[in-house]
């Protein structure tokens, strides 16, 4: 059985783009149109990683505390727990329920690129991120941050566009690089844990807050005994008949 002849196209659709090799009836304007698309698609590209950089991260107050990274994934817990007691016959009861500290796990994507910078420069921050940056030096300046906020112990809120999870700390943090990924483009994982800050101190006098410090008072009475016979007096002479 023969195939079937397939009949060829009498005009070619070749897109206009950049790396396409320009065709008979091509002309070189429309290879300048298709640079400046690719280069105005790289510009909305970077407004829309802008805008998400502004609604998704960790934040102080209105302050984005890692900007050399890009929100890729978030991981929310939030858990309580139901305390209960044995009865008799091998019952239970149910008495209370006490909510835990959520738990919130941020998988960031550090690129070598500033994030939101776009909006304070201008168009001509997108030419400056085609020639080049310096990457390295955003990398390093984004790990050292990372382990600064690992280290400290001020609090932080995970920003989404739904909702806010304010009074966290960044407990951890984990990432894995090797020669297939990771290299230029680390992937991090960063856990933040929620802290209540409503105690409030209950002391009534703070004037003395330790034992050693507190003012000695005699509420006691001690009676007056003779010494017996033949105890040493404060001399080191011996007493007789009982007499001081």
């Amino acid at each position: 059985m023969a195939f079937p002849t397939i009949p060829l196209p009498s005009v070619w659709d070749i897109p206009v783009a950049v790396g396409v090799p320009a065709l008979l009836g091509q002309s070189i304007g429309n290879g300048v149109s298709a640079s400046a698309s690719t280069l105005l698609g790289k510009a909305v590209s970077n407004i829309q990683t802008g805008l998400a950089a502004q609604e998704w991260g960790i934040f102080s107050g209105a302050d984005s505390m890692l900007t050399a990274a890009h929100v890729c994934g978030i991981e929310h817990e939030q858990r309580y727990q139901i305390s209960t007691a044995p009865t008799e016959n091998g019952g239970f009861v149910s008495y209370n329920k006490a909510k835990f500290p959520h738990l919130t796990r941020i998988l960031m994507v550090c690129d070598g690129s500033e994030s939101g910078s776009l909006f304070s420069i201008g168009f001509k921050q997108v030419l400056g991120s085609i020639r080049g940056s310096q990457p390295l030096a955003v990398r390093k300046s984004f790990f050292d941050t990372l382990e600064s906020l690992v280290a400290d112990t001020k609090l932080y809120d995970i920003h989404m566009p739904e909702r806010f999870y304010m009074n966290t700390n960044v407990v951890a943090y984990r990432f894995r690089r090797d020669e297939r990924e990771g290299v230029t483009m680390p992937v991090v994982e960063i856990e933040l844990q929620e802290v209540r800050n409503t105690a409030v101190n209950s002391y009534t006098d703070t004037s003395s807050l330790s034992v050693s410090a507190a003012v000695p008072v005699q509420a006691g009475r001690v009676g007056i005994q003779k010494l017996p016979s033949g105890a040493p007096d404060l001399t080191g002479g011996l007493l007789t008949g009982g007499k001081a």
